[in-house]
């Protein structure tokens, strides 16, 4: 499963953003990475985000979706404000939505091939 996690900054006592040398960043952010690996997760890019109240935006794969509660834990065991989330392609949002469109509106849901493909 993919995931993406927002981090925020560590803010500073006073409410501002600590001010940082940008290789302090770069350490934080490489040993966060490697704690999202130590718990099951893989980090495939990182990228800073602006604009937005967290500035780094993790894109993953993890095996287990509790791994995603778990990488949630390993930033916040260091001072990171962060959430997780599964994130799937395009394709199967879409499916997804349809396919709920259809509960909503009681009709019985249309099976993917995929799902068929794995009951056989």
């Amino acid at each position: 499963m993919e995931f993406v996690t927002l981090v925020q900054i560590r803010p500073r006592a006073n409410g501002g953003l600590a001010a940082r040398q940008p290789d302090t960043q770069a350490i934080e952010w490489q040993q966060l990475k490697k704690q999202i690996t130590l718990v099951g997760g893989k980090v495939m890019q990182i990228f800073n985000v602006l604009g937005n109240e967290y500035d780094l935006l993790i894109l993953g794969e993890a095996k287990d979706p509790k791994t995603l509660h778990r990488i949630d834990a390993i930033c916040k065991r260091e001072g990171y404000p962060a959430k997780t989330h599964p994130a799937i392609p395009a394709a199967e949002y879409t499916q997804l939505v349809e396919e709920t469109n259809a509960i909503l509106n009681n009709r019985l849901p249309r099976r993917s091939k995929r799902e068929e493909q794995r009951e056989a």
